[in-house]
Parts: structure tokens; C-alpha cells; sequence
């Protein structure tokens, strides 16, 4: 059991609690993932072992009740759904209680989507092309026959989403296919690299055995094969957690007035789920007017991936590319994916001068066309800076910017993004302007009119 380092104030303010089983040698993961959701959420989050002895929930709640916390959310860290724990705790009579679920299907999907995507860029002699990548979403156990559909189609969702030549799903433990089998099987089927993609969580000695299949069954089948990142450091874990937790709140009658609006909005955003009730009526006027009439909809369903549209003369008409700056700020899709989009070090920008002098000066256009802010170009290697009209702006852009998992900094009034030599049009340059395109109008017509 672990507490984070943001403590309650309030008596209405819960605290965070994220159940799991046999964390033993994860501890330091676990306790970061816990320090990543308080952040977000703006009070204490607490880690527990169900394996542990001697009642370590109920311990953790004596402890957090002395503390003066009045509210418990509970949240599996699980990689299926259902409620671990809690039962003994529900005739409490100082807690209030309210259990949450794991993180969603679709969440889960976009995480394991994520990672194998990233692994394919260490492909050595494979060609990038999603079609000629064979995924392997490999997990544990396999005692289960519902557990083990789920994972199949856990798969099918990565498969529709990236175009991946095949995604398949292979167990480490009782049933088949094993990871070698599906390595070789995608072999058969004329994959020229194969991506194998841990489905665990904080689970180092499973990791272990499955990197121990993949390199078995590479040289038997003779095919290039890499192991993805675990689930455990993914930036959209937090915010799948952050969405049950305010799921759990609502489903509980819990009272959430405390609960940052922008927060609740950034999770629904990024997950495409609606409101209801007086919570939706409420969050409704952190809309522009035009919006009010309910008559009106606007649907919260993620945008897919607007193509690169371009002008007369062949460049990219950043102004054109959504149907609209404000559906784009409502449902503008998931955060950039991956690892955290960074900034390339000096000497890397000194290194390739050409690829950085054009990288910045297509994203120096393309925040121009999007937000109408002077762009600063004056600043240090590695980043390319926006006048917002005053701080409190900036500081705003900034803490949505970087929910994008995009690294932003700010020197008083200026909005610095990243700039790097390998930026390319499809791929970081337009993340980072849809990025600034979406948080830009979300501050400019929503928060601004408030």
C-alpha cells in the first residue's frame, strides 16, 4: 500500500484506490501509475495488494478513514473487466464506497494498438508497411474461455483500427496457440516482420516468459520478430483509470461539483462517450451558445484520422482538414499515440539543419493557419514558440497540450511546441497542429466566453 503525494483537503474530495493482485517485484510501476492518475485527478490515489495477508483493504481503509477521507473509489488495475474487491467494506460506517471497473475494452484496444504500432519501427530488415506486419497479441493464463474471447477480440478491434497485415492473439499458459505457434503461422502467411504485443499488467515475470517465446519462436520460424512495450507506462492508462473514476462517482450518486470540468471533459473527449442527465446539462454551457439548443447535436464519437488535404499549390491546407474547429475540439480523437512527442536535442537539429529548417517552417505555417497567433522562431533548438494573447492563456494551452502526450513548455506569454528532424507531415507534424488546433478553440470560443 502506497499513498501519492497529493493529499484531500475536503471531506467530499475522495481517495483513489487501485486494486490489483501479486504486484510483488512492480511496486515502483505501480506507484508511479499512482502519482500519474493523482496528478490528474487533484487528490490522493492509493495502491493495494489483494495478495497480500491479512485484510490489506480493509487496513488501507481504516487508514485513509483516520486521514479524514469520507469517499472510496476503488479501481481494478486489471486487464478485465469487473469489480475485485470491496465487498467487506460496503456496511462501513464512515466510508462511502464506490467501485469502479477496469479499464474499457476499447481503451485496452487503443493501448495495444499503440504499442504495436511503436514496435514496428524497430523492425530492422521488415518494411514499416502495417500490411506486411503481423501482430501477435500475446497474454497469460488461457483457463478461461470467456477471457480467452475477449482477447480475440481485443484483437480484431487492433486490426480494424491500423490496417496491421494480421493480428492474431497467442497465451503463455494453458491453451493454444502458444507465441511460437503464432509466429509461425504468421510466417506461413508471408509476414515479413511479426510484432508480438505483452496484453499484461505490472506482471515482470510473465513479460520475462513471453520475450523468452517470441526469440524461440523467431528462429524457428526464421522471421524477424520484436517484442512491443508493456501497458504499464502507456499514457492512456491514466486516463482509461480516470474515466472509471468518474464513472464510479456518477454510477455511486457520489457528489462531483468538486470534480475539475476541464478533467471530465478531456476524459469524455478522448474516449467518445456521452453525458447524461444534469451532469450533461451542466457541462453543456462550457459550450459555445450554439450549442445549447438540444436540438442540436454534436456527436462525441472520435473523428477518424482527417487525411492531409492540400491547396492549389500542393501544400497542405491545415485551415481545411475537419469538418469544423469545434467538432474538432469535441471529438478531435485519441491523444497523439505512443511515447511522449518530444524535442530533438542541439546537436541532433545541428546535425540535419535541412530536415529541421523545413520541419519548423511547415509547422510555423500550419500553427499560423490554425490559430492566427505570431509564431516565435527565436528560441532554443528544438522548439517553435506561439504569442498567446496573455499567461493565463498560455498556462491553459499548455496543461491541455500536454494531456495530447506532447511535451509543451512556456516562457511567459509564449507557447513553445516541439520541433525534430524526423517530423514528417502524417505523422508528428500534424499532431502536433491538430493538437494546437483543437486546445486553441476549445480555450479561445469555450473557455474565453465564460
Amino acid at each position: 500500500m502506497d499513498g501519492s503525494e497529493v493529499r484531500n483537503d475536503r471531506l467530499d474530495v475522495p481517495t483513489t484506490v487501485l486494486l490489483g493482485r501479486g504486484w510483488s517485484g512492480a511496486g515502483r510501476g505501480v506507484r508511479h501509475l499512482a502519482r500519474r492518475l493523482a496528478r490528474q485527478l487533484q487528490h490522493a490515489v492509493e495502491t493495494c495488494d489483494l495478495a497480500e495477508p491479512d485484510q490489506p483493504l480493509r487496513r488501507l481503509a481504516r487508514s485513509v478513514a483516520e486521514r479524514g477521507a469520507r469517499r472510496l473509489v476503488l479501481l481494478p488495475v486489471a486487464l478485465e473487466d469487473g469489480r475485485l474487491a470491496g465487498a467487506e467494506l460496503e456496511s462501513d460506517p464512515v466510508l462511502r464506497l464506490h467501485r469502479g471497473r477496469a479499464p474499457a475494452a476499447d481503451d485496452i484496444a487503443r493501448m495495444l494498438g499503440d504499442r504495436a504500432r511503436d514496435a514496428t519501427r524497430s523492425l530492422a530488415s521488415a518494411p514499416r508497411q502495417p500490411a506486411q506486419v503481423a501482430v501477435v497479441i500475446a497474454t497469460g493464463g488461457g483457463a478461461n474461455p470467456a477471457s480467452n474471447a475477449e482477447v480475440a477480440r481485443l484483437a480484431r478491434l487492433v486490426f480494424e483500427a491500423h490496417g496491421f497485415g494480421e493480428v492474431s492473439c497467442a497465451f503463455l499458459g494453458l491453451t493454444t496457440p502458444s507465441v511460437g505457434e503464432a509466429i509461425l503461422r504468421a510466417a506461413r502467411l508471408g509476414a515479413r516482420g511479426v510484432v508480438v504485443v505483452p496484453h499484461l499488467l505490472f506482471d515482470a515475470r510473465g513479460h520475462r516468459h513471453l520475450v523468452k517465446q517470441a526469440r524461440a519462436g523467431a528462429g524457428a520460424a526464421r522471421v524477424e520478430v520484436t517484442v512491443a512495450r508493456t501497458l504499464d507506462t502507456h499514457p492512456g492508462l491514466v486516463w482509461a483509470l480516470a474515466r472509471r473514476h468518474l464513472e464510479a462517482l456518477t454510477e455511486g450518486g457520489g457528489a462531483t461539483a468538486w470534480v475539475n470540468p476541464n478533467l471530465r471533459l478531456l476524459v469524455e473527449h478522448a474516449h467518445g462517450r456521452h453525458l447524461v442527465g444534469e451532469e450533461e446539462a451542466r457541462l453543456a454551457k462550457l459550450l459555445p451558445a450554439r450549442y445549447w439548443d438540444s436540438a442540436r447535436v454534436v456527436s462525441s464519437a472520435p473523428m477518424g484520422a482527417a487525411p492531409l488535404q492540400r491547396d492549389d499549390d500542393g501544400q497542405v491546407a491545415w485551415d481545411q482538414m475537419w469538418q469544423g474547429f469545434c467538432e474538432l475540439a469535441l471529438a478531435g480523437g485519441p491523444p497523439h499515440r505512443g511515447t511522449l512527442l518530444e524535442a530533438v536535442s542541439s546537436d541532433d537539429a545541428r546535425a540535419d539543419p535541412e530536415r529541421y529548417a523545413a520541419a519548423r517552417a511547415e509547422l510555423a505555417r500550419g500553427l499560423t493557419m490554425v490559430t492566427g497567433l505570431p509564431v516565435v522562431l527565436e528560441g532554443p533548438p528544438g522548439w517553435i514558440g506561439l504569442r498567446c494573447d496573455n499567461e493565463e492563456m498560455a498556462i491553459w494551452l499548455m496543461r491541455a497540450i500536454i494531456v495530447e502526450n506532447i511535451m509543451v513548455r512556456r516562457e511567459g506569454t509564449v507557447l513553445c511546441v516541439p520541433i525534430g528532424c524526423r517530423f514528417t507531415l502524417e505523422g508528428e507534424i500534424k499532431n502536433v497542429v491538430t493538437a494546437v488546433a483543437k486546445t486553441y478553440h476549445y480555450w479561445k470560443e469555450h473557455q474565453g466566453a465564460r
